[in-house]
Parts: structure tokens; C-alpha cells; sequence
């Protein structure tokens, strides 16, 4: 079927961007006879892998910052500042819960604001907000930054990043976003390190200062020149658009969305609500994992007595957590090129193996092999948590509507996953063993494998449902369009 936009967009080719047979007439003209490939001249460099590397920067400093490198500054700022552990964690769970509420309103401005503008609003406040860090000097400063950053950087990087990416790409669509969201991955590598020794050396306020500097320098310049929305507002297509997945060999088995759905039809779905709780799910294992994998290899000390968990050094957790945090590099990017090449539910089922490998490996600290074992197999269950949102809502339900179903799922996984922050400390208070905890994440990690597999054949019904319904076509945009091709209410 001929897809086509409507000739609103000032870019390289005039009209706007066209695909289909119909519409390749034109192109070809524009073109001196050469049919446009994937929003891109033939031979050229398609202009959405710029916007993965801006995306990738975000991830590496942004993203990183806030969640893989606050944690290095616990110690110190409880020392200084006077305050309980109990206290410094309580601030990061208020970021984790703002984040909740904040990804159903970046959801929306995603599909309807300026990316360029929300990137530079979301590295702007990212640097702000740590210059502030250094000068915290009560525990309220601490909790009225958490907000902010929960708010805008939490929940605005992931997500802007992952669904600006979807927008841009219907071929290699896992690909790009997993590559970009691995700068989480990479960030954490080289940013630890530095954090660590900036802070043993010179202390933890120069140290927040090092890193909003980070910020402005190595993600602002690229994301401000290069972040668009879609890409007819470069006069581009999608990268593969108007090409049939199936001929590609680097292509899942997934049939593309072509009528639009919908979040007004969404939340009817029994099908959509299954997908949500296997994300809620995914949610609590990354939130009990990653809260407690320190503690589970080393010891913990309440009321002054020492409850050795592990019995591991510091310094050896700490060496394992950065494997870990290596596995994530390669793992986002290899999940990605899964979901492209296999499809949805091999994706799953390797997700849901690796959580459950994990779960079982945790649950044995004291040796050597099951730390080592659990953060491999958990490198590459976690990245189902940044990879899977906007793959699997695309996958499911097409591009309609993408920023907010996209801002919604990922909001009821950052619910997960302060859902399972909190139970895996209770249960530990009640236990003074991290077992139980794991057997919750592995009754977890089964439970997210049959709802997102579920969810998958519920969404194939919903779009037959549609179709025959008469619901309008999609571009490869996700814009409705008429019999003609033209964007409705354009």
C-alpha cells in the first residue's frame, strides 16, 4: 500500500517526504531518477544515526550521572552533611517516584514539542541541578533536587531519546535505540572511575561540579544541531520506510502496524494491560537487583551489628559491579539487533531466562561464581527495561499516539521498580537474608516472561480488530492518512 505525506516541510526535497510506489515518482524526479532509500540519498549517510549518537551522549552523562553515579557519593555526603543512609536513599526513591508521574507528561510533549528543545531543556536542567549538588549543605536541598532531577532527567532522558529514535527508524528500529541507550552502559564504565578518584582526591562538591561541566561539553553541542523530531522536518523518511521487513535479512518476523490504534483505544485492551504488568514486573526485579546487588556481596550492618550477606571486600563488589556495568554495552546493543533479526518473542524469552538465571545466581553471595554469574545474566535482563518499552509499542501497536503509550509503559515500570526498591528492604529487615528477596525477582522475572509473550498474539487481534473497523492508515510517521495518502486534518 502507498503511503504519503503531505508536502508541509521545507527539506532537501521540497514536497516532503513520500514512499510507496505511487509516491516514488516524484522522488525519483527530484532525484534525477534514482528512488529515495530508507529518507536518504543513495549511497549517502542517513541523517538519524546522528541523532543515536546525540542520544548515546544523553545516556552517557545525563542518565549515568543520576543513576549509576549518585550512589558513589553516598558515604561522603552522609559524613558531611550529617544525615542516615536511610535518609541519602530516601532522596534517590523520591527521584524514582517523580519519574513515575513525570514520563506520562514527557510522554506527551515528546509527540507533540520540539525534540531539539526538550533535549536542551533536559541537558541544561542535568547540569543545573548538579552545580546545585555541590552547594546542598540540609537534607531538604537534597530532596527538592531529587525532585528535579526525578522529573526532568530520569524520566525525560530514556525516554525522549528512545522514542525520537523510533520515530526515525522502521528498518534496524532496535538497533538504533538499543545502540543509544547503551550509553548508559558506557557512561557508567568510564564515568565511575573518574567519579570515584574525583572525589577521593578532591572531594564530592568539585566532584558534582567535574560532572555538570561533563553534562554541557559532551552532550549539549550534538543533541542541539541534530535532534529532530521526525524526519520530515528534515524532508526525510524513516530510515527502511516503504520497504517490506520480511526481504530484509537483518529483519524480524513481526508484521509492521499500519492502521493507527491509539491510546484512546489502548486503554480498553485487555492485551495492553497484560504488556503493562509484564513491565511492572520487569520493573521490580531491576529495582531489587540493582538496589541490593552491593550489599548481597559484601555485608550489611543494622542497629550496629554486622549481617554478613556475601562477605565480600568493597573493592571486589566493586569491580564486579563494573562487569556488570560492561555487559550492559554489549547487551542493549545485542538485544536490539534480537528484537530486529527474531522478533518480539525471542527478545522475551531470552530476557525472562536471563532474570531467572540471575535471580538464582544472587542467591548464593558467598562464593565467587554466583556474583560473577548473576551481574553477566542481569547485564542482559536489565537492558528488556530500557530496550523493550518502545520496541515492543511499536511492534504492538504502531506509531500512533508513540510518546505518550511510551511515556505511560515506562512509568508503571519506574513503578515496578520502586516497588521492588522498597519490599526487597522490608523483606530484608524481616529475614536478614537477601534470599528471599531473589526468590521474589525470579516469581517476578516468570510472571513478566507469560504477560509480555501473551500480550504479544492479544495486540495481533486488537489490530485485525481495527482494520476491520475501518480505523485509518498510518505513514511511516505515524500520522493517519486518507484513501489518498494525504495526513488527515493536515
Amino acid at each position: 500500500m502507498a503511503d504519503t505525506t503531505t508536502a508541509q516541510h521545507d527539506g532537501p526535497q521540497g514536497a516532503g517526504a513520500l514512499r510507496g510506489e505511487e509516491a516514488s515518482r516524484p522522488a525519483e524526479a527530484a532525484q534525477g531518477g534514482r528512488p529515495p532509500q530508507g529518507g536518504r540519498k543513495e549511497g549517502g549517510f542517513f541523517y538519524g544515526w546522528w541523532i543515536v549518537i546525540g542520544g548515546l551522549l544523553i545516556m552517557a552523562t545525563c542518565y549515568t550521572i543520576f543513576v549509576n553515579c549518585i550512589p558513589l557519593f553516598q558515604s561522603h555526603m552522609v559524613a558531611d552533611l550529617g544525615i542516615s543512609v536511610g535518609q541519602f536513599n530516601t532522596g534517590v526513591s523520591i527521584c524514582t517516584v517523580v519519574a513515575v508521574f513525570a514520563s506520562l507528561v514527557i510522554g506527551r510533549l515528546t509527540d507533540k514539542c520540539s525534540a531539539r528543545v526538550l533535549a536542551a531543556v533536559t541537558i541544561l536542567t542535568s547540569s543545573i541541578v548538579l552545580v546545585l549538588f555541590s552547594f546542598i549543605t540540609e537534607l531538604w536541598q537534597l530532596y527538592a533536587l531529587c525532585v528535579i532531577a526525578g522529573m526532568v532527567v530520569v524520566a525525560g532522558t530514556r525516554l525522549l531519546v528512545s522514542v525520537v529514535i523510533a520515530n526515525w527508524f522502521t528498518l534496524k528500529r532496535g538497533l538504533a535505540v538499543s545502540i543509544a541507550l547503551a550509553g548508559s552502559g558506557l557512561g557508567g564504565v568510564v564515568l565511575s572511575p573518574v567519579t570515584s578518584a574525583m572525589i577521593e582526591g578532591y572531594g564530592w562538591r568539585p566532584a558534582f561540579l567535574l560532572l555538570a561541566v561533563t553534562c554541557l561539553v559532551v552532550a549539549l553541542p550534538l543533541s542541539v544541531a541534530t535532534f529532530r523530531s521526525r524526519p520530515s522536518d528534515k524532508g526525510l523518511e524513516p530510515y527502511g520506510a516503504g520497504q517490506v521487513e520480511q526481504t530484509k535479512s537483518d529483519r524480524s518476523p513481526d508484521v509492521p502496524v499500519t492502521v493507527s490504534i491509539g491510546w484512546k483505544h489502548l486503554r480498553k485492551s485487555a492485551g495492553f494491560w497484560l504488556l503493562i504488568i509484564g513491565f511492572v514486573m520487569m520493573g521490580i526485579t531491576n529495582g531489587a537487583i540493582i538496589t541490593n546487588s552491593i550489599s548481597n556481596m559484601t555485608s550489611v550492618t543494622l542497629d550496629g551489628v554486622e549481617v554478613v550477606t556475601g562477605g565480600h571486600s568493597t573493592l571486589w563488589a566493586g569491580t564486579v559491579w563494573s562487569f556488570y556495568l560492561a555487559v550492559v554495552i554489549f547487551a542493549k546493543v545485542a538485544l536490539g539487533a534480537i528484537y530486529d533479526r527474531w522478533g518480539m518473542k525471542t527478545g522475551t524469552i531470552l530476557g525472562t531466562a536471563t532474570s531467572v538465571l540471575a535471580g538464582i545466581a544472587l542467591c548464593f553471595p558467598a562464593t565467587d561464581w554466583g556474583p560473577i554469574l548473576a551481574c553477566l545474566f542481569f547485564g542482559f535482563a536489565t537492558c528488556m527495561g530500557t530496550v523493550a518499552p518502545p520496541i515492543m509499542v511499536v511492534k504492538e501497536y504502531g506509531k500512533k499516539d508513540l510518546g505518550t503509550v511510551t511515556g505511560i509503559v515506562t512509568a508503571f515500570e519506574m513503578f515496578g521498580a520502586a516497588v521492588g526498591s522498597v519490599v526487597s528492604g522490608i523483606m530484608f529487615d524481616a529475614y536478614f537474608s537477601f534470599v528471599p528477596v531473589w526468590i521474589m525477582v525470579i516469581i517476578a522475572s516468570v510472571v513478566m516472561g507469560v504477560t509480555l509473550l501473551a500480550s504479544i498474539p492479544a495486540a495481533r487481534k486488537l489490530v485485525e480488530r481495527r482494520r476491520a473497523e475501518g480505523a485509518p492508515e498510518l505513514d511511516a510517521e505515524g500520522f493517519e492518512i486518507d484513501a489518498t495518502g494525504a495526513r488527515i486534518g493536515a
